[in-house]
C-alpha cells in the first residue's frame, strides 16, 4: 500500500487512506463553506491574509456577482478536507486566475496541498488560464514552499507576497510539478 502513496508523494501514515483529489462540479460548490468552517481560526487567517468572520467567509463562499471559480477537492471518504480554487475576477479576462488553497488543520503536512496543486494547474492549462496567480502574507511559510516547488515567481506587496505561475512558457507549473525539463 505504501508504493501508490510513495509514489504519488503522500507520506505513508498507518491506517492513513490517500484522499481523492477532483474537479467539484458547481452543485457541490456548497461544500466550500463546511470545509472552511472547521479551518482552526490560524489557518483561516493563512487562507484569507488577515483575520475573517464567518459573515465574511459565508458572503465569499456564495460568490455573488462573480464568475463561477473553479474548486477542486481532496475527499477522505466522504469528508472534504482540502480544496483548492481558482477565482476569476469580474472583468478581468478569463484567462487570469487567482489561486486559494486550504487544507484542514489535521491533514496538512501530508501531501494533499500538493496533490492540490498540481490538479489545479492542470485545470489551469485545460481552462486556457494563462496567468495563475496566488496572495499570501509573509509567514505562511507552507503555501510559499508549495508555490516555490511549483516554480511560481515572486514579488512583495504591502503586506502580502505575490507568486505568479507562468503557465504559458515551460516550466515547472507546465507540467504540473515536474521537474523535467520540456
Amino acid at each position: 500500500m505504501t508504493e501508490p502513496l510513495n509514489a504519488a508523494g503522500l507520506k505513508s501514515l498507518p491506517g492513513y487512506i490517500p484522499p481523492l483529489c477532483r474537479e467539484l462540479r458547481p452543485a457541490e460548490h456548497g461544500l466550500l463553506l463546511p470545509h472552511l468552517q472547521r479551518l482552526s481560526p490560524e489557518s483561516l487567517r493563512l487562507r484569507f491574509g488577515s483575520p475573517v468572520s464567518l459573515h465574511t467567509v459565508t458572503h465569499y463562499c456564495r460568490n455573488e456577482g462573480r464568475p463561477l471559480p473553479i474548486i477542486c477537492g481532496a475527499f477522505l471518504g466522504f469528508d472534504l478536507r482540502g480544496v483548492v480554487e481558482l477565482r476569476f475576477a469580474s472583468g478581468v479576462s478569463p484567462t487570469e486566475a487567482e489561486l486559494a488553497i486550504s487544507v484542514e488543520d489535521d491533514w496538512q503536512q501530508i501531501g494533499i496541498g500538493t496533490e492540490l496543486m498540481t490538479l489545479a494547474l492542470r485545470c489551469a492549462r485545460d481552462s486556457h488560464i494563462d496567468a495563475l496567480a496566488v496572495n499570501f502574507v509573509p509567514n505562511n511559510m507552507a503555501m510559499r514552499r508549495l508555490a516555490q516547488k511549483f516554480g511560481a515567481g515572486f514579488s512583495h506587496q504591502t503586506g502580502l507576497v505575490k507568486g505568479v505561475f507562468p503557465l504559458v512558457r515551460p516550466g515547472y507549473a507546465v507540467i504540473a510539478g515536474s521537474k523535467r525539463p520540456q
